[in-house]
């Protein structure tokens, strides 16, 4: 159709009788969900990780295309009545731009919320999380100080990072973000309103200093140890800290590293492990996640179908399809 890649315009309409969630997905930034793309993984490099992760918005975009029936018969649930649509790239495919292309994410999920919509942004690096958070922050400005680029909220934001990391790690020499380091940006910007949790993280891949710089500033961390001994799993554990976190804030930002699951389940990103979260759990958080009314905004970062395409690359369309199945069971839609 002449349309760039980088937006969800050229689909293959599903079979009679078996319509499919991209018979709905349209050009624009005006859906109750708005898909963004981060093809960056410049910030992975940085941080000495496997590259490939650019790749990933089109990898996603592809599988879209024939992913997840628009009426769940399992869980009786029609997706028909949701508005989907695909506003394209933070930045050109390959621009390894990093600084550019957060500023440009920003402003996408930025313009996204003050129409009403739920940015989803998919990746590329976990430094895109930076991105989303600085979006949400200018989406609600109260006031402004005195540089253009910092802008102050009276909105409360609870950031829950589902990840295998902490992903609190210093800036490197000369102030270069990467991808481990989005959410100490967040924590140490003095605007920050809110609170910090990190769901599924393994302690043989987190520093104990960083834990504690988490801790100390009066953030949360689910180990992986404490979800497996949790009678209830992932989905009881996830649950629960939804309902800790939402009553003292009025937005959450759900952050899904998809390298939390293990790599059987999902080999194709930045950095595997042997251990994790099932697909299936990934599923039902991000199920969990789409029906909570305070999930505004939301990423999935760190596919890299250079490593492993087809079981990775559908199982983070899967995850889409599941937080809209969640996002359908909302009053308001």
């Amino acid at each position: 159709c002449g349309r760039s890649r980088s937006c969800f315009a050229c689909v293959e309409m599903s079979k009679p009788g078996d319509p499919r969630l991209c018979d709905i997905i349209r050009p624009g930034t005006d859906g109750n969900v708005v898909l963004l793309g981060y093809p960056i993984d410049e910030g992975v490099r940085r941080n000495g990780g496997r590259v490939g992760s650019a790749h990933g918005p089109a990898c996603v975009r592809e599988f879209l295309r024939t992913t997840g029936t628009l009426i769940n018969p399992e869980h009786n649930i029609d997706l028909s009545t949701l508005r989907v649509t695909d506003g394209g790239d933070a930045a050109p495919s390959g621009n390894p731009h990093q600084e550019t292309a957060i500023a440009g994410l920003a402003d996408l999920v930025a313009g996204v919320l003050r129409q009403g919509g739920i940015p989803f942004s998919f990746g590329g690096g976990n430094d895109q999380s930076f991105g989303s958070y600085l979006g949400w922050r200018r989406a609600f400005p109260s006031s402004m100080t005195v540089s253009p680029v910092n802008f102050l909220t009276s909105e409360r934001i609870a950031t829950i990072n589902i990840d295998a990391h902490l992903d609190v790690r210093p800036l490197l020499a000369g102030g270069l973000a990467h991808s481990g380091s989005p959410f100490r940006q967040m924590l140490d910007d003095p605007s920050f309103t809110g609170t910090y949790a990190v769901f599924a993280a393994q302690g043989s891949q987190c520093s104990a200093d960083h834990a504690r710089y988490i801790t100390d500033r009066g953030g949360e961390i689910v180990w992986l140890s404490h979800i497996r001994s949790n009678p209830g799993g992932a989905q009881a554990a996830f649950t629960s800290l939804l309902a800790k976190l939402s009553p003292a804030v009025d937005d959450i930002f759900f952050s899904f590293d998809i390298d939390s699951v293990c790599g059987a389940d999902a080999p194709g990103v930045s950095c595997s492990s042997a251990t994790g979260l099932s697909a299936q759990e990934a599923l039902d958080m991000c199920m969990l996640a789409g029906a909570h009314p305070k999930v505004r905004l939301c990423d999935l970062s760190e596919l890299n179908p250079l490593i492993e395409r087809y079981r990775t690359g559908k199982l983070a369309a899967q995850m889409l399809y599941y937080f809209l199945l969640g996002l359908a069971r909302r009053p308001r839609f």
